[in-house]
């Protein structure tokens, strides 16, 4: 079992990364990455690599933090779809290193357009819209192809 020192220099970037693609600003990124290892932590000694990878329990733990900071503090605001939409394989895999090498495999099997689209979205962390706009499609096209993106690539995984 690594050390809370090691967790945090081998997960700060990603979990950091993950939290900053879904809260606009900084600062509450920032926090936000504070609390999830402060989480991550105090629960070390729940975490059973039985039921889960260490990656896949502090992905759950960090997605779980981000849904919890738009119930709290943006009650008016609609929690980003991405968010909602069920816990997809890509971001469980992203989180995993190890495994990047099968996921640039996965991509290059995707047609053009729907590879595009997920590079935009995870490698350039733009949102849903943002992609959209840089493609010249519709947000709902967008959001359509990005389901189906995923989904392939969840079945190749």
């Amino acid at each position: 079992m690594l050390t809370q020192e090691e967790i945090y220099l081998q997960y700060r970037d990603k979990v950091f990364g993950y939290v900053r693609n879904h809260v606009n600003n900084t600062e509450d990124a920032e926090d936000i990455t504070s609390d999830i290892f402060i989480k991550i932590y105090s629960k070390l000694d729940t975490y059973d690599e039985s039921k889960a990878s260490l990656s896949t329990w502090i992905y759950s733990m960090t997605s779980n933090t981000v849904i919890d900071f738009y119930r709290t503090n943006h009650i008016h605001s609609e929690i980003p779809e991405d968010l909602t939409d069920d816990r997809s394989l890509i971001e469980d895999e992203v989180l995993n290193s190890e495994s990047l090498e099968l996921l640039a495999k996965a991509l290059e099997q995707l047609p053009q357009e729907l590879r595009d689209i997920i590079v935009l979205r995870y490698y350039k962390g733009l949102t849903l819209q943002q992609v959209a706009e840089v493609m010249k499609l519709s947000y709902g096209v967008t959001k359509l192809r990005h389901r189906e993106a995923m989904g392939k690539l969840k079945d190749m995984l």
